[in-house]
């Protein structure tokens, strides 16, 4: 498995963006939403997509639930393109098969990073405030 591509998906996930890849040896295209990546019971890294479009190697046509083996990936880009999670497709955090090996998996509420000494409507100071009455030694 390349690192290039673990990490590739690893911020695909993160970030909701589909993904484009070839898979084996095949030179088609298939347009992914990446949900989760994870380690299974063999020891395999795994990433579980929601396919949208693109090449299918059975014929069926999109949209369809598929997991994808790292190793096999020849080739990844990520697209400006974004998702939302598919829970009404069937996506579940709870899993069973993501409990022990989970590496990353998108997340339905991602709330901007405040930093926890900022009130809410408080405009951002940088750095610590200072002491009112300074003492100097």
């Amino acid at each position: 498995m390349s690192q290039n591509i673990l990490q590739l998906l690893t911020n695909a996930i993160k970030e909701k963006h589909c993904v484009a890849l070839r898979y084996r040896d095949q030179h088609q295209i298939r347009v992914l939403e990446p949900h989760v990546i994870y380690v299974d019971e063999n020891g395999e890294t795994l990433v579980d997509c929601f396919q949208i479009r693109g090449y299918s190697a059975s014929g069926r046509p999109p949209p369809f639930w598929r997991p994808f083996r790292l190793k096999k990936i020849t080739a990844l880009s990520i697209l400006k393109e974004s998702f939302a999670p598919r829970t009404e497709e069937g996506f579940t955090p709870n899993k069973l098969k993501y409990k022990t090996g989970l590496i990353t998996m998108v997340s339905e509420n991602q709330s901007p990073f405040v930093y926890p000494f900022q009130a809410p409507n408080v405009p951002q100071a940088v750095g610590p405030s200072l002491p009112k009455n300074p003492h100097r030694r």
